[in-house]
């Protein structure tokens, strides 16, 4: 078998939306049900052309394969509700097997994408897992998967031998990206930012230390060192009797070769052969300190999952169902050509121009866009006048679609007769910068491709309207899309032509026409057309770094800074003036040599266009590539009334600099990679959602480019309302809620719709610091990783001072339709950091502390009250909805003897010491959490759960309240790859971890009480001498290499039917007495 990852030129044919500023259009994702089967959608880049061609074919059947067995688990898992019933397949357009060409499903959208995240010289035996992206809240569906053509070839067991069935790794994933659950690991090493929310062990509520986890059984197993398994250690992560802390690095290995064993979960260990099932409310934990507790309220995965709107009324399929997928090879679509035709008739009095281009349109463009390029796909719009008053839900609201993008060979026909079809309307003027967003969001659908055409045929005069902020963005929004203009302008007074310059910043052409001279203009047209349609190797060089408007008065003239972030490339400077300000500014721009300066009296300067709607004229500054990249200034300065404006810094990259606008294929050169999403489920946020948090937020997954991005000085969401409202929204990564984890590259925003229900979009604006030296590049590929930008992941990123920034600005990079918006409740922000501070048993007083939240997201004032409650059972606090039940018993606030719970202002450490002493025997441990409520009455999600321990708990008695008793069960955990690869809040997937020989020893915990410590095989040092509260015995058999939980293991609690049902019987009969 080849080398599948050997050295060789590799044919680039990009035709994926990961642009040079790394920006991917967030889009609705493929996968839908339908009754009990989903069609789930692959799509395999074109860096994957580095799989060698007799290659391919085995990886298509060790996918399918895979895919089979994940439905047959996911049927069984969900006790037969769903499963995969279609598979698509989206091959590379290089590789030669047969396929339907397809426009429905592209990169973007596809549920999961196949790339090549290696290097060139990693033999076949180096895999990497399948990784689910969600950054969104819990019971929300995530970004994608992601995995490479090794993790499902298999090749020499490397797969099964490092994450055991790829299968149970997949459905892991899914269950991740489709239900919205999370890890229930804790985090392996010594990771000191997330150490303290997601522990590798952690002291349960009977007051010992195990593994964080969640299963329903024993596990047999070992503790060892992950980089040599002959090597015994103590009970990982705790403190021992003298209070050190043993050896970090200590891992649990399961043993893999034991034929019983957990049954749950697979959100923990899904690689144990006996693992099939998800935790539900009968054996989760919901004391251990994992990333689903925090994030689920302390709910399992199965109470998480059958809420999620696939499960609604679905009842469950025969247990006989087949549930083999169908599986179906996509090809992608070609170029789309998307005609927009004007037929308002406010200046075009004859008829006689409207009815040749229709006319040429039908019977020449169309077939010979069919013959001469049959994949493409054609679609129709028509502009019918300023007084068009209904919206068409896109983002300019003004273009009436005749035709969706179709196919052009197999619906020839048909397009003709709707062009045939087209008629002149009454309207006067044209809205063409709404027209030009509504094409920019139509091709949205199709920036995987190369190269798309917006034709656009101009007859009528354009409407004067203050929208120059749009036309900037529509053209930059093309540009995103990696679409070009050619536009067609019919006006007897050419002065009166607007659309060249933003034809020209697409990279299109643009042809005017008179009475004289239409008839063969609009053979230029097509001609032009057809060239550029089938060139599939059209790349957007142009960047687009600012975008802002600008005040200038003569005691403070306006001052900015621009960034070359390519070599060689050139900056366009574009400054926005109005046309009847007198000549009493100036403009100076330094060049990026630090040398040269420019003004309006330059050669680089010209003024030659005017805006769209001609109240600004445009000033531009073409400033030459350089040999280093660098910052430099530019300023505005006036002797006169203040200057209002807009202006816009473009970086047109040179053509040897490398733009990869496909496959996933990482730039070498790329700044950064951002990827925008909203919450909500399929782009739909329902706010009447009573289960889950039904807020508007928004999500920016910002990660390291491969050269130049050193960290993020700020993040700003532009929302673009249904009403053509505007509002900025801060995102920030602090860890404050809703933003999910501090410093994890998720930037997350909150934004309040005023109860107006509608399509939403956001834009983003990001400013952060580069690298002093961007050139060096990386020794590991960061996109391989995914890291998000973080100053402690590399020691790169650690340097002070860097002068040198980038900016960027990504126009409409995510959508949201809101619906249901009059019944959203807006809850206070939901607290994060409940804990206790303090237990003095001596005294009975307990100390919690707590970081004070908002009234509502955004708003700087706080809350009205609190609600601190516990309770003997954590059921009893925190419902299966994720609230706090109205039986809860709250915290009498006679027992509070210091502090109080009268609330402060937000952001203020807030604490509060009780002493809840009541009468009764010591119950096993006591639970609390707390929520606020708002201003209007709202409350909110309550905080993560905490408790007493059983050494520590205070003596009570208990309520009159009924009892549920809970069983839960033990499970040991394997171990992570290694401890220095920083888990990220989105990544739920298994990090590689190290496979060796493992010594076993049998690791079994009686059902009746918590997890112990394991006895261990090791000699006796000085060091472990003192630690008696483990013994040491040598392992009896070696077994054979086994896999290790992927980043991070857990282990968790058991605790007996019969513990607690004699307990509950007791505390009720002492009760009643």
């Amino acid at each position: 078998m080849r080398n599948i990852m050997s050295i060789r030129t590799t044919v680039m044919l990009c035709w994926v939306a990961v642009f040079w500023g790394g920006v991917l259009i967030g889009t609705i994702h493929s996968v839908s049900l339908n009754g009990n089967g989903y069609e789930f959608t692959v799509a395999i880049s074109e860096d994957a052309l580095q799989l060698d061609a007799e290659q391919r074919v085995p990886f298509l059947d060790a996918l399918k394969k895979t895919m089979t067995d994940t439905s047959k688990m996911l049927f069984d898992a969900t006790d037969s509700k769903v499963f995969f019933k279609k598979v698509n397949i989206l091959l590379p357009r290089a590789w030669t097997l047969t396929g339907a060409p397809t426009s429905t499903y592209n990169y973007l959208n596809a549920d999961m994408r196949i790339e090549t995240t290696m290097t060139a010289n990693d033999p076949e035996t180096v895999v990497q897992a399948a990784r689910s992206y969600n950054s969104k809240m819990c019971g929300q569906p995530g970004e994608y998967i992601i995995a490479p053509p090794q993790f499902f070839l298999n090749s020499n067991g490397a797969t099964v031998k490092k994450y055991g069935d790829p299968a149970k790794v997949m459905l892991h994933e899914f269950a991740h990206y489709r239900y919205g659950v999370h890890k229930e690991n804790g985090i392996p090493g010594m990771f000191i930012e997330n150490g303290d929310k997601f522990p590798y062990t952690f002291k349960n509520p009977r007051g010992e230390w195990q593994l964080t986890g969640s299963n329903n059984s024993k596990i047999e197993g070992s503790y060892a060192y992950p980089e040599d398994q002959t090597r015994y250690c103590e009970y990982p992560n705790t403190p021992d009797m003298t209070g050190d802390l043993t050896d970090l690095n200590c891992r649990f290995i399961p043993d893999m070769t034991a034929t019983t064993g957990p049954t749950t979960s697979l959100m923990f260990m899904p690689f144990l052969p006996t693992v099939t099932k998800f935790s539900d409310e009968t054996n989760h934990d919901r004391a251990a300190p994992n990333m689903q507790n925090y994030w689920c309220r302390n709910r399992s995965t199965k109470t998480i999952i059958s809420k999620h709107p696939d499960f609604t009324n679905l009842n469950p399929s025969d247990a006989s169902t087949n549930t083999v997928p169908e599986f179906s090879y996509l090809l992608p679509a070609y170029q789309t050509v998307y005609i927009v035709m004007d037929t308002s008739s406010h200046t075009l009095t004859d008829d006689t121009v409207f009815n040749y281009v229709k006319s040429e349109i039908e019977n020449k463009l169309i077939p010979q866009l069919a013959a001469t390029s049959p994949r493409s796909f054609v679609g129709i719009a028509t502009m019918v006048g300023a007084n068009f008053n209904s919206s068409n839900g896109r983002l300019g609201g003004y273009l009436t679609e005749i035709q969706a993008p179709i196919q052009v060979d197999n619906n020839e026909i048909l397009s003709a007769n709707k062009v045939n079809g087209l008629t002149r309307s009454s309207g006067s003027g044209l809205l063409i910068e709404k027209a030009m967003l509504d094409v920019g969001d139509v091709l949205t659908s199709f920036t995987h491709l190369s190269g798309s055409i917006a034709l656009v045929f101009k007859l009528n005069d354009i409407t004067n309207m203050n929208e120059m902020k749009v036309e900037s963005e529509a053209v930059h929004l093309l540009n995103s899309r990696n679409a070009r203009l050619i536009t067609f302008e019919y006006n007897d007074d050419s002065s009166k032509n607007v659309m060249e310059r933003s034809t020209l910043l697409t990279g299109g052409t643009h042809f005017t026409a008179n009475l004289n001279s239409y008839q063969s203009v609009i053979s230029s047209v097509f001609n032009k057309t057809v060239e550029l349609v089938r060139d599939p190797k059209f790349r957007n060089r142009r960047v687009q770094l600012l975008r802002d408007p600008f005040t200038s008065n003569s005691a403070t003239p306006f001052r900015k800074f621009y960034t070359v972030d390519f070599v060689p490339s050139s900056i366009e400077m574009h400054f926005f003036v109005p046309i009847g300000r007198p000549d009493d500014y100036q403009i100076l721009v330094n060049g990026t040599d630090g040398k040269t300066k420019y003004n309006l009296s330059s050669p680089e300067h010209v003024q030659k266009y005017s805006s769209w709607d001609r109240k600004y004229k445009i000033h531009t500054f073409t400033i030459p590539s350089t040999s280093s990249s660098t910052t430099a200034t530019f300023m505005v300065d006036t002797t006169g009334e203040p200057l209002s404006g807009f202006y816009e810094a473009v970086e047109i990259l040179g053509e040897n600099v490398p733009v990869y606008v496909g496959g996933g294929g990482q730039s070498k050169n790329r700044v950064i990679d951002v990827e925008v999403y909203t919450s909500g489920k399929n782009g739909v946020l329902n706010m009447a959602d009573i289960y889950e948090d039904p807020s508007f937020l928004i999500f920016a997954s910002i990660r390291k480019g491969y050269a130049f991005a050193r960290t993020l000085k700020f993040a700003v969401a532009t929302v673009h309302g249904p009403n053509a409202t505007q509002q900025s929204v801060s995102l920030r990564d602090d860890g404050l809620y809703p933003d999910l984890l501090a410093k994890d590259g998720i930037y997350t925003g909150f934004y309040n719709p005023t109860k107006v229900s509608g399509k939403f979009h956001v834009s983003v604006l990001l400013d952060g610091y580069r690298r002093s030296d961007p050139l060096a590049q990386f020794n590991n590929n960061p996109s391989s990783r995914s890291i998000p930008i973080d100053q402690n992941e590399d020691s790169s990123y650690l340097e002070v001072g860097s002068t040198s920034s980038f900016q960027r600005w990504i126009p409409y990079a995510a959508s949201l339709d809101v619906r249901s918006a009059i019944f959203y409740k807006e809850r206070p922000a939901r607290i994060m950091d409940l804990r206790i501070d303090n237990y003095d048993s001596e005294n009975q007083k307990v100390t919690f502390s707590w970081t004070s939240p908002q009234d509502s997201y955004g708003k700087n004032m706080s809350v009205a009250s609190y609600r601190l409650v516990y309770s003997l059972y954590p059921d009893q606090i925190i419902n299966d909805d994720g609230q706090i039940p109205e039986t809860a018993v709250e915290v009498d606030p006679s027992t509070i003897v210091e502090g109080s719970l009268d609330p402060l202002q937000p952001f203020v450490r807030h604490s509060v010491t009780i002493n809840p002493v009541r009468d009764g025997p010591a119950p096993p441990s006591m639970y609390f959490t707390m929520n606020s409520n708002s201003t209007l009455g709202f409350e909110s999600f309550a905080a993560p759960m905490v408790y007493l321990t059983e050494s520590e708990v205070l003596v009570t008695t208990v309520s009159t309240t009924t009892v549920t008793t809970r069983t839960t069960a033990a499970v040991t955990t394997p171990t992570a790859s290694t401890t220095t690869s920083k888990p990220t809040t989105y990544l739920t997937g298994s990090e590689p971890p190290v496979t060796t020989t493992v010594s076993k020893t049998t690791f079994t915990t009686p059902t009746t009480t918590a997890v112990t410590t394991p006895t261990t095989s090791k000699p006796t040092t000085a060091s472990t001498a003192a630690r008696t509260s483990t013994t040491t015995t040598k392992p009896s058999s070696p077994t054979t290499a086994q896999p290790f939980q992927p980043n991070g293991a857990q282990i968790t609690r058991v605790s007996s039917v019969l513990f607690y049902s004699l307990l509950s019987v007791a505390l009720i009969l002492i009760s009643a007495l």
